[in-house]
């Protein structure tokens, strides 16, 4: 047996109305919606809502179709069901008709009873009611998220001062181009006075209406007929054969002539009658209103009117008689289709735009655009019939070009992750990065290891923040010179150096350190040299490949857990094609140096990049990782250290396309991520500098740029002076134990010099000793290598020449170590020839003048 309110139901406005529905079709038995609406006159509405209650309360079965549903309940049980609504209805005053009580259908039903009976029984015992239970809210009633329909009305653009301003200045630009466009329109059919005088034409077309022009015509079939009677007639006249046949034509010529003449002048003047009609309902108006204005007004009255009516003309005018291309071409001009992009233009004109420029110009078939307009610009969702984004992403450029006001390389293209035929196109404003905020305040040390994944340092063009991970994962920093690989650097050591659980040091071979700003003062070491950077990286090795020793000791597991006692270590290498090309002049002074000596005796040898690579191999377990910037990882870049496109967290500043392949793969570039259209800086223009592409992990896997944010220096000074005096954090005893060279030791220059000036000019300390060798010689005017070497030996036993096989090995080392010093700093020492002294034979050498001129006294 059913048993009524079993289910959920919607509230209804009105429950006697409800009552009313469920008195009509149990008495019927016919659940019919139509039977309903049109006894009760409700709309088609209402009764849907009234069936799905009274299917929940169990009164009637489930749709099925276009048949009328089930009732569950017998006529009999009438009363039952009307004592049950009303009931629902009075149990709380808060609580609308359903849900409501239940009924217990193991008791009998109460048998209805007379008003005397009823008003006797209302002191009695409440157990006798029949219905019993309690209200309950259905889970149907809670609305589920609707994004779309949560979105609000008014155009995100108006939210904000500038949004407003843009919008305004929009209209303003819209109603002078109309204007302008309506100006050169005078000259077109589509002008005031030719659209006048269509209009004159067409009602003196109607006027003339058919009458007129028949009796026009038979008119002029008249005068055709009597010209060739006459011709006949003369023809008659002056025949000198078949005179009789011509003269009997002759006549039945004239006959028609006469009868076309009488036909005409009848129908013409019955056609007088009605066009005089017509002329007058035409004409009066126009007549009435010219009147009635000079009659109040005079002339100006009289000329008002007269414009009046020529506007009423040109109204009735208002179509040219053109063909279907001429009109479709005009008609689109009239619409107002958009000259350029402007960030106020209305989403309308936007859309027209770019599906035009879409499907006729690129031959991309759309099926769907959806266009949500956001502060800086338009984002555009855009589905593909069949299609991939590949061609769309081979021909942004085209676009750019179809789409007059966007800025060059500034289009977006993103593979939606949904669907293969969908994907969003950003097309940003003149200001696009208006949502990037400064930098956050970071306290020293409110930041740790773990939290780095949190801590913002860049942000896209809708807001969201970039933050990346720290913890046992290397960076890569990849862009071309001037991209604002240094920018992003910096905002990462921002975060870095205020964490109190790590140890940042780093290395800068080819700007000497510039990359890191007024943040030098919290780095434990900087190297500038080589010798510098070798030490750090040996250092950083050492303790990376021996802390799994301390896992099991320490209780940390398979990874070492970075705390403020037990810090973990980032090295940040900027500049790396820099340490790629003195890693190879340092290896061949090497090279020359251990020339000739027993293999066995030598200790290994790896170059400064195979030092890095083996931190990035075997070092990410005891979170000893890397940050490393570099121009490109090409092998003409960084040679063979194609390592660099394996890092698990890339940024792609503007690169070039055979980076991105190395590091997001062949087909990347079609799913959207393009840094290569970005624009470096030029000048004083930042252009994309700063702007980057993030892939990392699965926080960061779709092609959306990010830009850093961006720091005063005074603040950015500020902040790093505030760590200096909170003090930094210090290598665990554990840890420093297994390095050779001590962090303080490294970090002694720093300590001392890092607010002042570094002299980048300073002669290097090999060509200081060389000037000191020429100065023990009596500064003659030159040297030969091996004088030179053996002088440099008496100077520094590092040249004596039992540290090399022979003499030979000794000046190959010298010219070597030369080099290697000299180049980075764009200068040259070569041998030359000279004569020791007047009149002696002629020796090769390096010369005493050239040597002055690097030391700075020539």
């Amino acid at each position: 047996m059913t048993e009524i309110l079993e289910g959920h139901v919607l509230p209804s406005t009105d429950p006697d109305l409800l009552r009313h529905a469920a008195e009509l079709v149990v008495t019927t038995q016919f659940g019919s919606p139509s039977m309903v609406q049109r006894k009760l006159r409700l709309g088609w509405a209402q009764v849907q809502d009234l069936f799905a209650q009274l299917e929940a309360a169990g009164i009637l079965g489930p749709a099925d179709g276009g048949r009328a549903r089930d009732v569950l309940f017998g006529t009999d049980r009438l009363a039952e069901v009307l004592a049950a609504l009303a009931s629902s209805d009075t149990a709380d005053a808060n609580v609308l008709p359903f849900p409501g009580p239940r009924i217990d259908m193991t008791k009998p039903a109460a048998a209805p009873a007379d008003d005397e009976d009823q008003d006797d029984d209302t002191d009695g015992d409440e157990d006798d009611e029949v219905l019993e239970g309690e209200v309950y809210l259905s889970d149907e009633l809670v609305l589920e998220d609707d994004p779309e329909g949560d979105a609000p009305w008014i155009n995100p653009m108006l939210l904000t001062k500038e949004g407003r301003r843009a919008r305004r200045q929009y209209l303003q630009r819209r109603g002078r181009r109309k204007l302008r466009r309506w100006v050169r329109r005078q000259t077109t059919v589509r002008g005031v006075v030719p659209s006048a005088w269509r209009g004159g034409r067409r009602i003196q077309g109607w006027v003339v209406g058919t009458e007129g022009a028949t009796a026009r015509a038979v008119e002029q079939q008249a005068k055709m007929l009597a010209s060739a009677a006459s011709k006949a007639t003369r023809q008659a006249q002056f025949a000198l054969r078949q005179r009789d046949e011509k003269k009997k034509a002759a006549d039945k010529a004239g006959q028609d002539a006469r009868l076309a003449l009488v036909q005409a002048t009848a129908m013409k003047k019955a056609a007088h009658k009605k066009i005089g009609m017509r002329a007058v309902l035409a004409v009066g108006p126009f007549a009435a209103a010219d009147l009635t204005a000079y009659g109040y007004e005079g002339g100006l009255g009289l000329a008002a009117a007269a414009l009046v009516n020529i506007a009423v003309l040109a109204y009735g005018g208002r179509t040219p008689n053109l063909d279907a291309e001429a009109l479709e071409a005009l008609e689109r001009e009239e619409l107002g289709m958009p000259e350029k992009f402007e960030l106020g233009m209305t989403v309308r004109h936007f859309e027209q735009m770019l599906h035009q420029a879409l499907t006729e110009d690129l031959g991309i078939a759309i099926q769907s655009l959806r266009i949500k307009p956001q502060a800086w610009g338009f984002e555009v969702d855009v589905t593909f019939h069949r299609q991939t984004p590949a061609k769309l992403s081979e021909g942004l450029d085209k676009l750019e070009a179809c789409l007059p006001g966007v800025r060059t390389n500034s289009i977006l293209l993103q593979q939606s992750a949904r669907a293969r035929n969908e994907a969003v196109l950003r097309i940003p404003g003149d200001n696009p990065w208006q949502a990037v905020p400064q930098l956050p305040y970071r306290a020293p040390g409110s930041v740790t290891t773990a939290d780095l994944h949190t801590a913002q340092i860049g942000a896209d063009m809708s807001g969201r923040p970039l933050a990346l991970p720290g913890k046992r994962t290397s960076v890569g920093v990849i862009g071309k010179p001037r991209s604002g690989k240094s920018t992003l650097i910096r905002a990462s050591v921002d975060a870095l150096t205020a964490c109190e659980d790590r140890i940042v040091v780093g290395i800068d071979l080819g700007s000497y350190g510039a990359g890191f700003g007024p943040y030098t003062k919290n780095l434990h070491a900087l190297g500038r040299t080589v010798g510098e950077a070798r030490r750090i990286l040996e250092w950083a090795l050492a303790i990376g490949e021996n802390r799994p020793k301390l896992f099991n000791k320490l209780g940390m597991g398979l990874n070492w857990e970075s705390s403020k006692k037990r810090p973990g270590i980032t090295v940040i290498i900027d500049e790396f094609p820099a340490l790629v090309t003195k890693a190879k002049l340092e290896a061949q002074v090497v090279q020359a140096a251990r020339k000739g000596q027993d293999a066995e005796d030598l200790e290994p040898f790896l170059r400064l990049d195979e030092l890095a690579q083996q931190i990035h191999l075997t070092s990410a377990k005891s979170d000893v990782v890397l940050v490393v910037g570099s121009q490109g990882v090409t092998k003409d870049r960084v040679g063979p250290n194609t390592w660099l496109s394996e890092l698990p967290a890339q940024l792609m500043c503007a690169c070039d396309v055979d980076d991105i392949k190395l590091i997001a793969g062949g087909g990347a570039m079609a799913q959207g991520w393009r840094p290569d259209r970005l624009l470096p800086a030029m000048g004083d223009h930042v252009n994309d500098a700063g702007v980057a592409y993030v892939m990392a992990g699965g926080a960061y896997t779709e092609p959306i740029p990010y830009r850093a944010c961006i720091l005063s220096d005074e603040e950015s000074d500020r902040r790093a002076t505030e760590r200096l005096k909170a003090g930094l954090p210090q290598l665990d005893a554990e840890s420093a134990a297994f390095a050779s060279d001590d962090l303080a030791d490294l970090a002694g220059h720093l300590a001392d010099e890092y607010d002042q000036d570094e002299d980048e000019a300073s002669v290097p300390a090999l060509i200081e000793l060389c000037r000191e060798a020429f100065e023990m010689a009596g500064d003659p005017t030159g040297l030969t290598a091996g004088d030179l070497a053996e002088h440099l030996g008496t100077l520094d036993p590092a040249w004596e020449l039992e540290a090399f096989a022979d003499a030979d090995t000794r000046v190959t080392a010298l010219r070597a170590a030369i080099k290697a010093v000299l180049d980075p700093r764009g200068e040259e020492w070569k041998t030359d020839s000279f004569r020791p002294a007047p009149g002696a034979k002629t020796v090769k050498g390096w010369k005493l003048a050239d040597l002055k001129k690097i030391t700075g006294e020539a």
